[in-house]
């Protein structure tokens, strides 16, 4: 069954994704995650293990909650200071598309509100110009732990046999048990709070892993957005896989013909329409 999804930007990004005159590529531009709307991206697993422990350690039997308690505890540690001081330095880049098709919830954001536009892809079509995988976020929530971490009551309950032999409990993040493995290898880039459930979000992340002292950006990686905010960003070509551009509800139908007639131009294929609102 074929997935449908949705990329919202403004009107003003069409010329710089569509640069191709044989109407063949695009040009697409990849946020550096921490300067996505969210400002906590990248540490809602951190925040929800810190605030929502108590719940989740009640949900193991009597003889496991130690070790559960010491998965947590490691966790946390070791995100805190180890893990997180290198993700600062590799680079992540998102690139964010959602299920929801022609949706005001999009429309009513700032971005949008005066020349919104969304641009809808299949999902295995992109996959398959882009060689990259989209993959959907979760948000986090208590109720969701077996959902979003399958293997950590496995761990934990491996953790609480290893435990017992043992008279050390220290918490040396270097001596961290399966459980916390387990929650380390959880892809924290695409978990998010549950309040941004509604967007129905599916993204797509780049890493560069930090080589020698500093990860120097190239200039080409830097622009400055409307707010004179210098962001990184990663730029890719690939062959276009955008089949609709769907422009936003206060568009007259003026526009629709303007923007057809531009990518008629440029040799693109593309279906323009307008929102219904």
């Amino acid at each position: 069954m074929k997935k449908y999804l949705y990329h919202y930007t403004t009107l003003g990004c069409l010329e710089k994704i569509f640069t191709d005159s044989e109407g063949t590529y695009i040009d697409l531009k990849l946020k550096d995650y921490h300067f996505l709307n969210d400002g906590y991206e990248g540490k809602w697993l951190v925040r929800f293990m810190e605030t929502c422990k108590d719940a989740i350690v009640g949900q193991f039997k009597l003889n496991e909650r130690l070790a559960c308690e010491k998965a947590i505890k490691d966790f946390v540690e070791c995100e805190c200071y180890r893990m997180l001081l290198k993700e600062q330095n590799d680079k992540h880049y998102s690139f964010s598309m959602s299920e929801l098709k022609d949706s005001m919830l999009f429309w009513r954001q700032d971005y949008a509100k005066d020349n919104g536009i969304a641009l809808c892809t299949e999902k295995s079509d992109f996959e398959k110009k882009s060689n990259l995988t989209v993959e959907q976020v979760r948000y986090l929530g208590a109720e969701t732990l077996n959902e979003i971490l399958p293997d950590f009551v496995a761990a934990v309950e491996h953790d609480a046999q290893y435990i017992k032999s043992r008279s050390d409990l220290r918490s040396d993040i270097t001596d961290m048990l399966e459980g916390a493995k387990s929650l380390a290898n959880t892809d924290f880039l695409r978990v998010k709070n549950i309040t941004w459930e509604a967007e129905k979000e599916w993204r797509i992340i780049i890493t560069q892993k930090f080589e020698g002292k500093k990860n120097l950006l190239k200039m080409e990686e830097i622009e400055i957005d409307e707010k004179s905010k210098y962001i990184p960003r990663y730029r890719m070509r690939i062959e276009n896989p955008f089949n609709e551009i769907i422009l936003g509800p206060t568009f007259s139908n003026y526009y629709v013909e303007a923007v057809s007639e531009w990518f008629d131009r440029k040799h693109y294929k593309i279906k323009v329409s307008k929102s219904l609102g």
